[in-house]
């Protein structure tokens, strides 16, 4: 059994990122397509990555699998990625190998696979929005590196033509402001414009290179629900983000 794909980039970031919250993971592997879901123990952020079948190189899978990695190791080893390397996967019962590949050269790193249930604990979550804006993800990156330092609290407000993402803090406040009329909002649909929500500002900071990578950014949010990042790639990849909301 072996899966191949071609940028081996979005891995290492995103594993990294989930690394910084979440101790375990879980990959999901059968006819479809691979699914990996990380929830960090206040469930306060939901990671779930998804790879069709089809976006795949080399798709080469005989029966369902549930894999359990602990996800700090996992890092280490994805670090190791070129932005030239494609990523493959092989596994047994007991263990799991991520194989680098550039200019036809295999490299081959072994972890073992942890024993636990957590697969059962991550919920599927299923959350109507009426609002929606889409945004290219270098757009939203830069707009998270720009304001991250100044508060730990993110404060997001919209309407039709805008999305406004505020950092708060006792020092002070940062605000950036997309734009369907200034082009930094690609895509706008609001039912329920005026709403008004906080997130942790450490959970969007988390999440900023796969963000980056991302070929656009689906953000779905509305006042006392979980902001919903949908993370869309180029190769075929899809990850959801999902951040709980604070209390005020």
């Amino acid at each position: 059994m072996k899966l191949l794909f071609s940028d081996a980039r979005i891995w290492r970031y995103l594993i990294a990122a989930t690394g910084k919250f979440v101790e375990l993971g879980v990959i999901k592997i059968n006819e479809n397509g691979l699914v990996f879901k990380a929830m960090d123990p206040s469930r306060t952020a939901l990671v779930e990555f998804i790879i069709s079948r089809e976006a795949f190189d080399e798709f080469n899978v005989d029966k369902e699998a549930t894999l359990v990695l602990n996800i700090e190791d996992a890092s280490k080893i994805v670090k190791t990625a070129d932005k030239n390397d494609k990523i493959g996967l092989d596994w047994t019962e007991s263990s799991i190998t991520f194989i680098f590949e550039r200019k036809g050269v295999p490299r081959y790193f072994t972890l073992p696979l942890q024993v636990g249930g957590i697969a059962e604990e991550i919920p599927e979550l299923s959350i109507e929005y009426k609002n929606m804006y889409r945004v290219g993800g270098t757009i939203l990156y830069e707009a998270i590196n720009s304001i991250e330092d100044v508060g730990d609290v993110l404060r997001i407000e919209g309407d039709e033509k805008e999305l406004r993402l505020r950092a708060i803090s006792d020092i002070g406040e940062a605000e950036i402001i997309l734009s369907i009329d200034k082009g930094t909002l690609d895509e706008a649909s609001v039912e329920h414009a005026g709403f008004k929500v906080s997130y942790g500002m450490e959970y969007l900071s988390y999440m900023k290179q796969p963000i980056k990578l991302a070929d656009n950014v689906v953000i779905r949010v509305d006042s006392d629900l979980p902001c919903h990042l949908e993370l869309n790639y180029m190769q075929g990849a899809k990850v959801n983000y999902y951040i709980a909301p604070r209390v005020e």
